[in-house]
């Protein structure tokens, strides 16, 4: 019919990768949409407590889409990683597994190695463009690809070949790594802004019909550092959600580390460059349960162009 959305005509698929005794294998669904020209990826929920925000955007994008505007190929996986999101954790408790650091996997290894190796061999082999969704502030991968996004800041990440878009890259994709923010009370105004995305980036890579361009050009940012906590504790930010993809003079206080017992300050992060754009917000109050884990992101925007 032709008031069909892309939602309506997805053809789904359900593919059964081996979990644990318990649960013997864990369903993950893929759905494809077309059958030539430019091939398509919109993943989700590859880490489990960056859901879902990012499921909600491809969702709210391909519900919108006329399915007479598909002019290549589309492959969609909702929720790449059911036990992790299931468990709203980074990764599925089965083995100590990232699955963003675990492609191209491994079809006889552990859960998390076959499900990378199942993403790869169903979604990722021989598509085009890639458009990985998660839930932070910055957008490591393709330069271009994530201007066609129209996000407020573009970052070269820390983007492995062992991650989803590095491994899609080193198939000849172009790729791009989203992190759009997730929980707090602005996530609609976040999910409504990369449903859109979404939507102009597959227009621009050929897979749909082209629409206009919203919002400003990105700031594209010369380096980042990540802030990291030095021990377990208890992080209050400083700036909150309303603070993501802001600009921050040099020395800006962005949140502390508290002693778990005391509440005594035990770390301070502040802004490092004399322009440094938020990339990445923990935006409330947090448990903290080992060192190493990292709690904002700041991008060097002093010379910053526009993308």
């Amino acid at each position: 019919m032709a008031d069909e959305t892309l939602a309506d005509v997805l053809d789904w698929t359900t593919y059964e990768v081996v979990a644990g005794l318990a649960a013997t294998h864990v369903p993950v669904r893929i759905g494809t949409a077309g059958d030539s020209g430019p091939v398509g990826v919109l993943t989700a929920s590859v880490h489990g407590d960056e859901g879902p925000w990012s499921t909600i955007a491809i969702n709210r994008m391909l519900s919108r889409v006329r399915a007479s505007e598909l002019t290549g190929t589309l492959r969609v996986v909702p929720v790449a990683n059911p036990l992790a999101t299931e468990a709203d954790a980074r990764q599925a408790e089965l083995d100590p597994l990232d699955l963003n650091n675990s492609f191209g996997g491994d079809a006889n290894g552990t859960h998390t190695q076959r499900l990378a190796r199942l993403l790869a061999d169903k979604a990722l082999d021989g598509s085009d463009v890639v458009l990985d969704v998660h839930g932070g502030g910055s957008f490591p991968g393709s330069h271009e690809l994530a201007d066609w996004m129209r996000t407020p800041l573009i970052c070269d990440g820390p983007d492995r070949p062992t991650s989803l878009t590095g491994y899609a890259r080193g198939q000849g994709a172009t790729a791009v790594w989203i992190e759009m923010g997730g929980r707090g009370e602005w996530e609609d105004e976040r999910i409504e802004a990369v449903a859109k995305g979404l939507r102009h980036a597959l227009g621009r890579a050929g897979i749909l019909t082209p629409v206009d361009a919203e919002g400003a050009d990105p700031l594209v940012a010369a380096g980042m550092t990540a802030f990291a906590t030095s021990a377990p504790g208890i992080y209050q930010p400083v700036i909150r959600e309303r603070g993501l993809a802001t600009v921050v003079e040099a020395g800006t206080l962005i949140g502390e580390l508290l002693d778990p017992v005391s509440s005594q300050v035990i770390q301070q992060f502040t802004a490092p460059y004399e322009r440094s754009c938020l990339a990445l917000l923990r935006p409330t109050i947090a448990r903290i349960e080992a060192p190493g884990k990292v709690v904002a992101v700041a991008a060097d925007v002093t010379e910053a162009t526009r993308g």
